[in-house]
């Protein structure tokens, strides 16, 4: 939403911040009764039993530590900022940059920013239209058509979704398998110190107790993952939020302090890290990290303590790069070469031609630069920016694509371009451009230089966006809890 809709909308902020999804810390203690699978007959790439081991029977210690960084809601000019402090800079063993995974709901999004984060090399995955719980087959596939036609995220690369308020049903599960378009799911909370379980396929229902949902049989949806969502544990041994962790025991009774937040994430590291190596997952709501400057500096803390303390084996994955690696499970040394963990660098270099990707693909400081056509709805006081011109209005469950008359900008192909080409949505054709090198890490996985100020003046000026949008998320984020949680 851009900032002239903002403003409207800053007026009727609500002042408190409603429940968000994950906050419950009642996780699952105990495997469903009666849950079984046979490996013998559930094998990769259909079917995949729980397990509580490494998958290829891989010794824990022989294989890398897998975090999973994820986003829930939408994308502006307003939130992006700050995501950017968490995803930028950082580098994987193997020379490539930190992926994430975002679980994007239209309402509220601007697209080209969508676009701008799958060119980064981040995972776009669906998080309903307008954010609705137990959300009817609309809210979930119209969301799929306007990302790929909005934002440029090729269809064969939508598969993953997240219930918004993780209020999931058997319909949930059904909508999704209908839709044909996912390979997985991440909305099940677990409790990774009583069921330490990797992520499972769904052909013999939930091995967990559905929770926050609910899983009334036939619940067996063969094919389909589950990515579990892993509460975290405090020192004590009780339970703290999936998403968004709130106060520890002993500690600051409103919430949490940086320092509580990085120990608190630096534990439940810990103890995966020197056990079962089971991934683990950091769930956050982009606009929770602007309104608690705490969280975020204790995030920043525990992905710079990362850095400095040598590990070499530490990846920071899409929920996509964990599935593909499960389904290719390499030790640590050869997961340094593994495709699953493999990645297509950002198109930028001087020879390059300027395309509408989201990239600054000629690295003259301009992303886009006067190619992209900006969409204003008065009468809905809204708007968003995009690479693939403007509907006749914001898309809805009721027509996601409002396209009336002929367009001038072309669709992204179903799987994108082969060989590493960009789709240019102007000429409506795939172009080959010349891309970034991989880094070599000088030390690991780690931040530029762990200086959080620093990186949110750089944030803003990457893109081109005012540095008072920085100072000025905090109130602004109350409208995104207010109307997008």
């Amino acid at each position: 939403m851009m900032l002239s809709s903002l403003a409207a909308l800053l007026a009727t902020a609500a002042v408190s911040v409603k429940a968000q999804e994950g906050a419950g810390v009642s996780g699952p203690t105990t495997v469903t009764n009666g849950y079984s699978c046979n490996p013998a007959t559930c094998k990769l790439p259909a079917c995949f039993c729980p397990s509580t081991s490494p998958p290829g029977g891989l010794d824990p210690k022989n294989i890398p530590q897998f975090i999973t960084l994820t986003f829930d809601d939408s994308i502006n000019e307003v939130i992006l900022p700050q995501i950017l402090n968490y995803t930028s800079n950082y580098v994987n063993p193997n020379g490539c940059p930190l992926a994430s995974t975002f679980y994007i709901s239209t309402q509220y999004t601007d697209f080209w920013h969508v676009q701008r984060m799958y060119s980064m090399g981040h995972e776009i995955a669906v998080h309903t239209m307008n954010h609705v719980g137990d959300p009817p087959a609309g809210e979930i596939t119209g969301a799929v058509q306007a990302i790929t036609t909005f934002g440029g995220v090729p269809l064969s690369k939508i598969v993953g979704f997240r219930t918004p308020f993780l209020a999931f049903t058997r319909n949930t599960y059904a909508n999704l398998q209908a839709a044909k378009t996912f390979t997985y799911d991440s909305s099940m909370s677990v409790d990774y110190g009583a069921v330490p379980v990797w992520p499972y396929t769904l052909d013999n229902g939930p091995y967990t107790q559905c929770i926050p949902g609910t899983c009334a049989a036939p619940f067996q949806f063969p094919g389909l993952w589950e990515v579990p969502m892993y509460t975290l544990n405090n020192a004590d041994g009780s339970l703290n939020a999936a998403m968004d962790p709130g106060p520890v025991p002993g500690g600051n009774p409103g919430m949490p302090t940086a320092n509580e937040i990085f120990e608190l994430y630096k534990s439940n590291f810990n103890k995966r890290y020197t056990s079962t190596r089971l991934p683990m997952g950091i769930y956050l709501h982009a606009a929770v990290s602007v309104t608690q400057p705490a969280h975020i500096t204790g995030v920043h803390m525990f992905m710079d303590w990362i850095r400095s303390s040598g590990y070499s084996d530490v990846y920071w994955v899409s929920n996509q790069q964990l599935l593909a690696w499960i389904n290719n499970p390499t030790n640590i040394a050869d997961s340094l070469k593994n495709p699953a963990l493999d990645c297509l660098m950002p198109a930028v270099d001087k020879s390059n031609t300027e395309v509408c990707d989201g990239i600054d693909n000629t690295g003259n400081g301009k992303i886009d630069d006067g190619l992209t056509e900006s969409c204003y709805y008065p009468s809905l006081q809204a708007s968003f920016t995009s690479c693939f011109g403007c509907p006749d209005t914001i898309p809805n469950v009721s027509n996601p694509v409002p396209f009336s008359k002929p367009r001038t900008r072309t669709s992204v192909p179903v799987a994108g371009c082969p060989n590493g080409g960009t789709w240019n949505p102007v000429s409506g054709a795939c172009v080959s451009l010349v891309r970034q090198a991989k880094a070599t890490p000088s030390t690991t996985t780690g931040a530029g230089n762990g200086n959080s100020g620093a990186g949110k003046n750089a944030a803003a000026a990457d893109f081109g966006l005012p540095s008072i949008l920085v100072g000025a998320a905090s109130l602004a984020m109350a409208v995104f809890f207010a109307f997008g949680n």
